[in-house]
């Protein structure tokens, strides 16, 4: 697959440090071609895993099949004592609705005085906007994930998940040191094994959709929204 026309010139602006990311709409102009992989219950594979408040619960989390497998075997190149948590994974287009609502709410009770273009930015920066079509994780191939102990409590990566502000950058330099270990060790393991990551948030890891092939600098992907 050749180099997205019209996305490359912001391709190399991230590549070389001069922006903080691709920007949406060159990552929605990428064409989906859905290789109809299937979705697979993580919880079912066998993986030492834990789960976030949201999922531990529940009595599947679902990724394309390709995608939990490079979970799991990521999984296996962790130092001894660290596991995975996983935090999102698979969710509908209606669920997809509701984080964005809960995200909106935030944002406006946070600043009442700011415009509606305001909040509409601030909550696009951290939740994808289901008005504008569908994200990653509606297909299947996007992870919300990060580090913990043997008890899966969180190892400090600098911000909880799902946090907002400039430190939950991957790369940011305003976390402690041993935050910029976890968060990098994270990233090497799951990026080693093909993910891309987000990089304007620490813990979103994604393979196969969209925002992955933009980050490849590729204009298809082989995941589409899960039907």
């Amino acid at each position: 697959m050749g180099i997205f026309v019209g996305g490359f010139k912001f391709y190399l602006k991230y590549k070389f440090g001069l922006a903080a990311g691709v920007p949406a709409a060159v990552i929605n102009r990428v064409e989906e071609k859905d290789n109809a992989e299937p979705l697979v219950d993580i919880k079912q594979m066998g993986a030492n895993l834990f789960f976030g408040d949201r999922l531990k619960d529940k009595n599947q989390v679902l990724l394309r099949k390709s995608v939990a497998e490079k979970v799991v075997a990521a999984s296996e190149k962790l130092p001894d004592g660290v596991f995975f948590i996983i935090y999102d994974a698979y969710r509908s287009l209606d669920q997809q609705k509701q984080s964005w609502d809960k995200k909106y709410k935030y944002f406006k009770d946070l600043y009442p005085t700011e415009s509606e273009d305001q909040i509409i930015k601030r909550t696009r920066a951290v939740v994808a906007d289901p008005r504008a079509g569908h994200g990653g994780h509606q297909t299947g191939g996007a992870i919300d994930i990060g580090l913990c102990d043997g008890n899966g409590m969180p190892l400090d990566m600098g911000t909880p998940y799902s946090g907002t502000g400039r430190n939950i950058r991957t790369k940011s330099s305003e976390i402690s040191e041993q935050a910029q270990k976890n968060r990098n060790l994270l990233y090497n393991v799951l990026t080693q094994i093909g993910f891309v990551n987000y990089p304007n948030e620490w813990w979103h890891y994604c393979y196969g959709d969209r925002m992955w092939a933009a980050y490849k600098a590729k204009s298809e992907c082989f995941y589409g929204m899960v039907k």
